[in-house]
């Protein structure tokens, strides 16, 4: 398979007039580099021109590095107009040599959208006619003119007219070469060594590998693949929750109280990963949709659905993205490439409802943006979403085919209260961790009392029993490292927090109701009957 900056390469060779290049700011360097190799292998010069420059220089490589030599064929006009800054499109149309020549800082001039600057206006459209200009005069010149930034967006007048050169995030095997020529890794490395770093890189640009490693090698012993490999991951982390405003958590070790059926979901999902799976031309749901009032557990539940199936989480906020605004679309773009090229991953979108809420046309553009991936998408990801109030989201995202998965994530019944509240308790609690200290009469007060609270509703409740009996019996606040006598939770306590909250499906019973009714209408059971001891029926919902 072709290397991303090898189908530059044909483009380049093909003497396309006007080609129009995406390549992130990080990687400039390296593909400069590129660019003037393959130009000097196919005998052609490589110049660059950008606003900070104002003059062409010209590009050569010595000893390996990229260096400038004025072009002293361009004489930089006056700049008595905002168009004069751009002549170098004039001068290069007319220019009688032949060469590829990259101009940068031209994009933000020719997106589309509209301005109300009239000036502004004016120079957009010279430029674009000046570029229309070239791509038509040029054909056949063995001239090129490429135009490179990091967010390659056309104005739709010109698009069809100029080749789009994305830079793809590097496949595992492309990393690998790259490691071997630039990484100044040991000689001893064996193959499966270049392998497991490469892995760990994945997801990130080759210039952002390198670095990486860079900074590893100063800490970790560069002989001991392994733990070049762990440490590289953990600095990828963080480093792609920078680049992509995300959340990447490899899988988690978590306890989720109840849910067995939608639990059960996730262990079949795990092996559509398999290659017989892939023989059998299977793979995993397109999407996954977790409908529920707030607190329930969704978020939790995208947690052991990563754990589940031994992949990475990547927890996004979906009302974020209209924070962007005209940046929104770009950075779903850029979330999206990054899972596809991670391939095996959870993308999960919280509060995916909320980003509907205002039904305008940024909404709109991003759903249709991330129904049409999912729709075409090749790559084994799992899209999980967690929604309040199905009402909000356009009914093309609803139907078949989209969110293959619907699951009503409901109020705990009493086993899973039950099961949530010793999970937490076992924080605090020793005795909770290897068998339960309360008697079955104990557990049916703090059941009847919690009817109706939700996992977060439990989980607080516990946070703060285990605080106030903290404060009350340990006096002194010294730090030691002596055994600490035994926190031990009790049933009074835990009662006294509950009375001092009103759980959110009492105080606002209508709402709650009406989400919990239409995602009964909508979705799967995520658990089963209540068959444990505590099970009871005709419950007052009010308590």
């Amino acid at each position: 398979m072709k290397s991303s900056l090898e189908e530059l390469g044909n483009i380049i060779k093909n003497n396309h007039p006007v080609i129009a290049c995406e390549s992130p700011l990080q990687e400039r360097s390296r593909l400069l580099s590129y660019i003037v190799g393959y130009c000097n292998n196919i005998n052609k010069k490589t110049y660059i021109w950008n606003l900070n420059s104002e003059s062409i220089k010209e590009i050569q490589i010595r000893d390996g590095k990229v260096t400038l030599q004025e072009f002293h064929a361009y004489q930089q006009p006056p700049k008595n107009n905002k168009e004069d800054y751009f002549k170098v499109l004039d001068f290069w149309k007319d220019y009688d040599g032949e060469g590829v020549i990259i101009a940068e800082n031209i994009y933000p001039w020719i997106k589309p959208g509209e301005t109300v600057d009239t000036e502004f206006f004016l120079v957009s459209e010279w430029i674009k006619s000046c570029l229309i200009n070239i791509n038509q005069q040029n054909e056949g010149s063995h001239k090129s003119l490429l135009l490179l930034g990091a967010n390659a967006e056309i104005t739709s007048e010109i698009a069809a007219e100029i080749p789009l050169w994305t830079q793809e995030l590097p496949e595992t095997q492309e990393i690998i070469d790259s490691l071997k020529l630039e990484a100044n890794l040991p000689d001893s490395y064996q193959e499966a060594d270049f392998l497991e770093i490469a892995k760990s890189g994945c997801g990130l640009y080759i210039s952002d590998i390198l670095k990486l490693l860079h900074n590893v090698s100063k800490t970790v012993d560069i002989l001991d693949s392994n733990n070049i490999a762990s440490t590289l991951i953990k600095q990828k982390i963080q480093l792609l929750n920078r680049l992509y405003d995300i959340e990447f958590l490899p899988p988690p070790k978590v306890e989720l109280g109840g849910l067995e059926l939608m639990q059960e979901s996730f262990k079949k999902f795990k092996r559509l990963l398999s290659p017989r799976a892939k023989q059998y031309n299977l793979r995993v749901p397109k999407g996954i949709m977790l409908v529920g009032p707030p607190g329930t557990g969704k978020s939790h539940s995208a947690k052991a659905c990563s754990q589940n199936m031994g992949i990475p989480l990547i927890m996004v906020d979906w009302g974020n993205f209209r924070s962007f605004g005209n940046q929104a679309e770009r950075k779903l773009k850029q979330l999206l490439r990054l899972a596809d090229r991670l391939n095996q991953v959870i993308v999960y979108f919280d509060d995916f409802d909320k980003g509907f809420a205002g039904d305008d046309d940024l909404a709109k553009r991003l759903a249709g943006q991330l129904l049409t991936w999912m729709q075409e998408r090749t790559s084994d990801v799992l899209v999980i979403a967690s929604v309040n109030r199905m009402e909000w989201l356009p009914p093309e995202l609803t139907r078949a085919g989209r969110f293959d998965y619907i699951y009503k994530v409901d109020l705990p019944n009493n086993g899973e209260r039950h099961t949530i509240f010793k999970l937490n308790a076992a924080r605090f609690d020793k005795r909770f961790r290897n068998g339960d200290p309360w008697t079955e009469d104990e557990w049916r007060r703090i059941l009847k009392a919690t009817n109706r609270c939700v996992g977060a509703e439990i989980q607080t409740i516990v946070e703060r029993a285990a605080s106030a009996l903290f404060c009350e019996q340990v006096k002194e606040d010294i730090y030691t490292k002596e055994e600490l006598p035994i926190l031990e939770l009790t049933v009074e306590a835990l009662l006294e927090e509950r009375r001092q909250i009103n759980p959110l499906a009492i105080r606002e019973a209508d709402r709650v109701e009406s989400m919990r009714n239409k995602a009964d209408q909508q979705g799967l059971p995520s658990s089963p009957t209540d068959s444990s001891k505590f099970a009871i029926g005709n419950i007052d919902i009010f308590g």
